[in-house]
């Protein structure tokens, strides 16, 4: 049964869910974030950026004193990034409970003209559907890419697959990099049939490093806790060289993404994007 109350974190107000040996909360004076996820006794993977290290004026774009924060946690955003993808989304933020089902419902992103949707669907297996929607509320096109970024602690061990299949004279799998990423730092290891990417408090810069993958399942282990992302393949063109999974990690932070194909929104169409989450013990 779903266990729901408000509560509070450093960022203020929290809606606190529990559902089976999950927990989680997610921030309504800001966001939303899910700015924290953890198994029944165990630490919160999600980081929780108090210090506000991480964050980006961008005044110039939504007008006088409105910066963008991390803050930490899983967050709604869009592909391709560019300048206007850092909304300032420090307003409250509405909720509903129905069932097994929770509704964030944040202010409308003014200038970009886009209404993000967070829904969290707790199913009878103990794992979660995070669905991300946005809505075009504008008056003109946009063509983006909804862009899920889960901001956990760092420190952890993140398995992604690559892919196996037999194509021929055709590629069957791309690695992208970002021009910061140093292919031979010793975090990160491409074997034939996954990429490993180990978290490192006194790394001295960040990586990134990006792939598409048909059946995504990303494995991300952290203390005793196991987090798995699943996103079922949609064909379709992706952003950043054609991906649909992401990872950038520093000294600070562990960042686990995916991605949904572009595509043109036109006023009033919504596109979405289903992440199913699972925590599980690791194995010791």
């Amino acid at each position: 049964m779903l266990k729901v109350k408000e509560g509070t974190c450093f960022l203020g107000k929290t809606l606190d869910i529990e559902y089976k040996d999950v927990g989680l909360s997610v921030t309504l004076d800001v966001g939303p974030r899910i700015i924290s996820l953890n198994r029944k006794g165990s630490k919160n993977i999600m980081f929780q950026d108090i210090k506000d290290a991480v964050h980006k004026e961008i005044g110039h774009i939504y007008g006088k004193g409105q910066t963008w924060h991390l803050y930490g946690g899983h967050r709604i955003w869009v592909s391709p990034e560019v300048e206007s993808t850092y909304y300032p989304d420090n307003l409250p933020v509405n909720y509903t409970v129905k069932d097994n089902t929770v509704t964030f419902i944040p202010q409308p992103w003014e200038v970009v003209n886009l209404q993000p949707v967070l829904e969290l669907e707790f199913l009878s297996s103990g794992s979660i559907n995070v669905k991300m929607s946005i809505t075009n509320i504008g008056k003109n096109d946009k063509r983006l890419a909804i862009w899920g970024l889960s901001v956990l602690r760092n420190g952890g061990v993140l398995e992604v697959p690559l892919s196996k299949k037999n194509t021929g004279y055709l590629a069957n799998r791309n690695l992208v990099v970002w021009h910061y990423t140093d292919i031979k730092d010793r975090r990160l290891e491409i074997h034939n049939d996954k990429i490993i990417l180990r978290g490192d408090a006194k790394a001295k810069g960040p990586l990134k490093i990006g792939t598409l993958v048909e059946n995504l399942k990303t494995i991300f282990t952290l203390d005793d806790t196991v987090f798995t992302k699943e996103v079922e393949y949609e064909p379709g063109e992706y952003p950043d060289f054609n991906c649909n999974m992401e990872t950038y990690t520093s000294n600070l932070i562990h960042e686990v993404e995916t991605l949904s194909p572009l595509k043109t929104l036109k006023p009033n169409e919504t596109m979405k994007l289903v992440e199913k989450w699972t925590l599980s013990r690791a194995s010791r």
